[in-house]
């Protein structure tokens, strides 16, 4: 059992305070302009308060665990996991970013609406609001809400089998739904930017102030001593690349981070890459502009991959050595928190109970699917907006049972990570092509969607039909899934009808990608219409997407280097990430000016599209 003050509790309770008190001073923003304002906040959001939103929601409560447990386990290395998803992120953000802003639609369902035609296109967007919305986001916040129950239990001194074990999971993810549910309800997505921006802050102190103390212990002593007595103890555990080629057991091999980086970022979907959906998409069409869109999504990948991940991955390293005996490394955490003292520990469990509140985006964002792509334009049409922010509400209480019963069902924080990887493996690539090839056709998405499904539920509950053999078998399913599942794909693209032509030119004329694959389209649209230029060229966000992957690589593995007691590796690491961010700069700055010139041809082409 934790050992908590007053004080303590009274931080946790001035969080809670904090955040149904921004819900309703902002609910009147929320319901301006209906859904619109519910959702998307007017269209009027700066980059700085979107992309740090954008981290504070993939900065939830399992986050710390999961990777933490996986140092734990297998050592930083095995970070490879969802390090390899850099390039799918920046991809977005250089090609795909200014794109999404283009459209104005309110959610990524929305969107294909947008981009397709028929009845297909119609069966896709509700098929697709139910599926993110009833399956991809439960997975999520029932993830959530499973780390809820984990961290109550262990503060209370709960075990699992004992007394008021199942009641007392039960009911701290259910405190927590109620607060997160009444902050997100009452203001939906701006009241959700303003928690997300002062959280965020929260989070990562909560997270630094577990790291120092977890060094502080007298089995750590400090930097140099866990340096020396993991490379003692565990030498794996330091590599940030392995040593050896194949991957055994829980630890990652060399050929599989390579298969990783060259396969697995544009394959298989990871939250919302490659090309931006759900809570990327929604951000970047909250943005004020093109550009606001661009730099919200930089910064959210440089936070991501750069900023966030090492006080996780050295407090996975001390609890080798502070619980060399634990369950597993996501318990070993848990009960690192203790090692806080008291007065500091009630911002922790603030921190902790700050980064369950990132739930408050998949609920806005599930309420947004369910009535704006499934309730409106097929249950119920032609009524006031402020009907339709009520049913959202309403759904947003529907996906809390949703998220509870799936935390109940399952035991483990990881395997939300490999599920929902899982569900998306082999679908990434249609995603991202059909921005850029007229060709691709809801019938594409379609396939793609079902058969990830299908894939991810034959092999989740008949080729390894226990948790544990499932979470042990993520390559396989990746190289399966994405076999099969982009053949599939590609084949119904080639061999279905293509969405209707004039359908395809509004397309073109709205979001004006740039390429070649759009040929037949463009050449159309410039014979009727005038010709449209794109605003931005492709060769230059390939250079900006290069170097800021590289940059983010070199940032991160640079800090490592010197917190790991390597200075002059670490410092050069450092030294080619600065050159690389002046290479983007410099990239980026001719891509403002070119859109800035297209300016009219821009006005132009979103007349043409209506």
């Amino acid at each position: 059992m934790f050992t908590m003050t007053v004080w303590d509790w009274l931080i946790v309770g001035a969080y809670v305070v904090f955040c149904v008190a921004v819900g309703a001073i902002l609910k009147r923003r929320g319901e301006r302009h209906g859904l619109q304002s519910y959702v998307v906040s007017d269209r009027g959001m700066p980059w700085w308060l979107l992309g740090t939103s954008m981290v504070a929601t993939t900065f939830a409560a399992e986050t710390p665990l999961l990777i933490s447990n996986w140092v734990y386990e297998s050592g930083i290395s095995r970070n490879w996991e969802w390090w390899c998803f850099l390039p799918g992120g920046m991809l977005t953000t250089f090609l795909f970013a200014r794109l999404w802003r283009r459209t104005e639609v309110l959610t990524d369902a929305e969107y294909v609406t947008l981009r397709y035609s028929g009845t297909e296109a119609k069966v896709l967007r509700g098929f697709r609001a139910l599926y993110m919305g009833m399956v991809v986001n439960t997975i999520m916040i029932g993830s959530q809400f499973l780390v809820s129950g984990l961290i109550a239990t262990a503060i209370l001194g709960i075990a699992p089998g004992t007394a008021h074990y199942e009641m007392v999971r039960i009911a701290a993810p259910l405190i927590c739904a109620a607060v997160a549910t009444t902050s997100s309800s009452l203001a939906g997505l701006s009241g959700i930017l303003v928690t997300d921006f002062v959280l965020f802050i929260l989070k990562s102190a909560g997270a630094i102030i577990i790291c120092v103390y977890s060094l502080r212990q007298p089995s750590v002593g400090g930097l140099s001593g866990l340096v020396s007595r993991i490379k003692s103890l565990h030498p794996r555990h330091l590599d940030m690349f392995p040593a050896h080629l194949a991957s055994s057991g829980a630890e990652i091999g060399l050929l599989t981070i390579g298969l990783y980086l060259s396969v697995r970022w544009w394959i298989q979907v990871y939250g919302s890459e490659p090309g931006g959906g759900s809570y990327v998409a929604q951000r970047m069409l909250s943005a004020r502009s093109e550009r606001d869109s661009l730099y919200a999504t930089l910064w959210f990948n440089i936070a991501y991959y750069a900023v966030r991940p090492w006080p996780w991955i050295l407090s996975g390293l001390a609890c080798l050595l502070i619980y060399p005996h634990a369950i597993n490394g996501e318990s070993a955490y848990i009960h690192s928190i203790d090692l806080v003292p008291t007065g500091l520990k009630g911002l922790v469990l603030a921190a902790f109970f700050a980064a369950l509140m990132a739930i408050d985006t998949r609920m806005n964002l599930s309420a947004a699917y369910f009535v704006n792509d499934f309730y409106r334009p097929f249950l119920v049409y032609g009524k006031s907006e402020r009907h339709y922010v009520n049913v959202a509400r309403l759904a947003t209480a529907g996906q809390v049972l949703l998220g509870l019963i799936y935390a109940l069902e399952n035991t483990r924080v990881k395997s939300a990570f490999f599920l929902t990887t899982a569900l998306g493996s082999g679908t990434g690539l249609v995603y991202a092509l059909r921005w850029y090839w007229w060709r691709v056709s809801a019938w594409s998405e379609i396939a793609a969607m079902a058969s990830g499904v299908l894939n991810a539920l034959v092999f989740r509950f008949w080729i390894y039909p226990t948790e544990a053999s499932f979470n042990n078998h993520g390559l396989q399913v990746l190289l399966w899934s994405g076999v099969v599942v982009t053949s599939v794909w590609m084949i119904v693209t080639m061999i279905a009808p293509p969405s209707n032509r004039e359908q395809l030119k509004k397309f073109y004329a709205r979001v004006r990608p740039a390429g070649p694959l759009w040929g037949p389209i463009s050449r159309e649209v410039a014979r009727e219409r005038g010709a449209i230029e794109p605003g931005y060229s492709i060769t230059r966000g390939v250079i900006s997407w290069l170097s800021a992957s590289g940059m983010v690589v070199c940032f991160l593995l640079g800090s490592g280097k010197l917190l790991l007691q390597s200075p002059m590796s670490g410092s050069l690491l450092i030294l080619v990430g600065a050159v690389l961010l002046l290479i983007l700069r410099s990239s980026i700055q001719v891509g403002d000016d070119v859109r800035a010139n297209s300016a009219p041809a821009r006005d132009q082409a979103m007349e043409l599209s209506r």
